[in-house]
């Protein structure tokens, strides 16, 4: 496909560039096959989606649910708003073909065979559902659209596939296509915030996603925003925090140095290292900075952000999160904290 910059206009009049357009097909997030320690070598071509991989315990069919452990933080959920659907349901509880709405919503398809389901009680009974729903039920908030994280709103059964419905936002974009994935100091100030406090209240709330990167954040636009709102969408390769992991999930190029290194990652300093690399993607010029293998080599990462034209603030803030020594990163609430939020860099004018 061609990487030649064309410009067009969305709905609502904005300009979109699509530099990185490639096939639709290899821009499709899967979780697929299990990704064990490999060398810095083998990493993916830039100007495609990246893949996101799953972890080894990820299960192929139905569990049975008896075999799993429901979570002590898996006992209430949001209850689905009477206007979502043809009656008053559970998030969590499946919907029958007849009760399907599918207008103004958005609808994920994964084959049967590939759902991870997790046991949950809801008003004292045990149901099972697909992982990925438990996982938004538990950050998206009691209100459709009140959280950074997309509302679950229904899932249902099908012959052959699992339809997760999800809210759709209006006016709204990923990350990746906007503006080419590259802005200025100013507004990556404002999206990270954004995103810094949504990674703290999804771990809060006990869940990993795992896969945090530019095709997986929506900024949605809106007139009564000055700065556009910031989204999270799939969490297909998302778990509950535990203590550390030994195979990965998420894409493979944004996985964490401690993972080659040490063959484990924690939620919290992995979930760092993504931010960092999601608001270095947005500042360096480098199309390829995270495809030609020397993301882990700390020297690398020094020399691509003393090479940004960007603030001393913004500089430390990102050695902070990219410290190839997870025990020597930054927290999320650190991160918060930075000097680099306080200083007085102003997103540019947007057209």
């Amino acid at each position: 496909t061609s990487t030649s910059p064309t410009t067009s206009r969305g709905e609502d009049g904005r300009p979109v560039c699509k530099k990185r357009r490639v096939g639709s097909e290899c821009r499709r997030t899967v979780c697929s096959k299990p990704t064990t320690r490999r060398g810095p070598k083998d990493v993916s071509n830039r100007g495609t989606k990246r893949k996101a991989q799953s972890d080894l315990e990820a299960p192929r069919k139905r569990q049975k649910t008896e075999s799993v452990t429901v979570p002590h933080n898996v006992f209430s959920f949001p209850e689905l708003r009477p206007s979502s659907t043809a009656k008053p349901q559970h998030v969590l509880v499946p919907l029958s073909r007849g009760e399907l709405i599918v207008e103004g919503v958005a609808i994920k398809h994964i084959a049967k065979d590939l759902v991870k389901y997790q046991p949950v009680v809801i008003n004292g009974e045990l149901h099972c559902a697909p992982l990925e729903m438990v996982l938004m039920a538990m950050t998206a908030g009691d209100s459709v659209g009140e959280n950074a994280v997309i509302s679950p709103l229904a899932w249902t059964d099908l012959d052959d596939e699992i339809l997760l419905i999800m809210e759709r936002p209006e006016k709204c974009m990923n990350l990746f296509e906007y503006d080419n994935g590259q802005i200025d100091e100013g507004l990556a100030k404002e999206f990270m915030r954004q995103l810094v406090e949504a990674a703290i209240q999804i771990h809060k709330a006990g869940v990993f996603h795992r896969d945090l990167k530019l095709e997986n954040i929506l900024i949605q636009f809106s007139d009564a925003r000055l700065i556009p709102r910031v989204r999270i969408i799939d969490f297909g390769c998302g778990c509950f925090v535990t203590p550390g992991y030994r195979s990965y999930a998420g894409t493979h190029c944004f996985r964490p140095p401690e993972f080659n290194h040490r063959g484990t990652y924690e939620a919290g300093p992995t979930t760092v290292w993504q931010l960092g690399c999601i608001l270095l993607e947005l500042l360096s010029e480098n199309a390829d900075l995270f495809t030609k293998g020397m993301q882990h080599c700390e020297n690398f990462l020094t020399q691509t952000i003393k090479k940004l034209k960007v603030s001393e603030d913004c500089k430390k803030f990102l050695k902070s999160c990219l410290l190839v020594n997870p025990d020597q990163r930054i927290t999320q609430e650190q991160m918060l904290c930075h000097p680099w939020f306080r200083s007085s860099v102003l997103p540019e004018a947007q057209p």
